[in-house]
């Protein structure tokens, strides 16, 4: 399971790479890792354990000292294949839900990601530069 995550973390990163966006935006990508049966490519919103997180869902981004430095709102989020590795023969497979949004943030050694229903997110942003998405996988 433990690989299974890696590979699905090292995938859906580097499908985030690409040109920039307007200086200081910040790229996020939310994976909520619900392995929920779906099409790819689908809209998709949270699964079993995550049904709270969906478009329209409020979300803050705190800094190390607990201020928000950033709110919003969800997007609507993409299936994608919960492990790209296998050949599922078929049109419907687990997927994860990805939400790519952005944020205005400056870079920081840590920020915390908080939506209501779930544990608060850390990552490291130290690295926003707005060429490549950050990271965030969603925890129970």
């Amino acid at each position: 399971m433990t690989r299974l995550a890696l590979a699905l973390l090292v995938a859906l990163s580097l499908a985030g790479c690409g040109g920039g966006d307007d200086a200081g935006d910040a790229r996020l990508r939310l994976v909520i890792p619900d392995n929920n049966i779906r099409t790819e490519g689908v809209e998709c919103s949270g699964a079993q354990p995550f049904r709270h997180v969906h478009r329209g869902t409020p979300y803050a981004i705190e800094a190390a000292n607990g201020t928000v430095v950033a709110e919003g709102e969800l997007p609507a989020g993409s299936a994608q294949n919960a492990d790209p590795k296998i050949d599922w023969e078929s049109d419907r497979f687990p997927t994860v839900c990805v939400m790519d949004f952005e944020a205005d943030l400056d870079p920081a050694p840590r920020y915390r990601f908080v939506v209501d229903g779930s544990l608060p997110v850390t990552f490291d942003g130290s690295q926003l530069d707005g060429e490549r998405r950050t990271l965030i996988v969603l925890g129970g």
